[in-house]
């Protein structure tokens, strides 16, 4: 992950599990791999996309990237992610992050759409010591003025 893919506000200290999920998570979205995003999520986790219902399970995210990814592909297209981290509070086994992501999404002929939203995620720790999402909520800021 390129340092502006991560980037940590003042006060935000680095964590090496949960900063590991951002790198994965953009590194998905390069790839249009749907399957790696979705594995950063646990089993139960609960995914709050603006204007759906809450989607309980890692498949039903795993089915929601899919189509997001699809759509991307049949378009020949490709996609970036980036985020900021503005709030995080890490416990032994639970973590909670607050941030700014942009999303920026190409067409064949390269050219590009960004747009940015706010979101809010909770992570836990398994027992084998692994990092991932059980919470993700998310929804678009305004845009920018031109």
């Amino acid at each position: 992950m390129t340092e502006s893919q991560l980037i940590l506000e003042q006060g935000v200290a680095p964590h090496k599990g949960l900063d590991e999920i951002y790198r994965r998570f953009s590194e998905g979205y390069k790839k249009l791999d749907a399957a790696s995003v979705a594995g950063l999520y646990s089993e139960t986790a609960a995914y709050l996309a603006p204007g759906n219902n809450i989607q309980t399970g890692r498949q039903k995210i795993l089915e929601n990237f899919s189509g997001f990814f699809d759509s991307i592909k049949q378009r020949n297209g490709r996609a970036d992610i980036s985020f900021r981290i503005v709030q995080r509070q890490v416990d032994k086994n639970l973590a909670y992050d607050v941030g700014i992501y942009t999303l920026t999404t190409f067409n064949e002929k390269g050219e590009a759409r960004q747009s940015s939203g706010k979101f809010v995620v909770v992570a836990t720790r398994d027992k084998s010591g692994v990092w991932r999402f059980q919470v993700d909520g998310y929804s678009d800021l305004p845009r920018e003025p031109k």
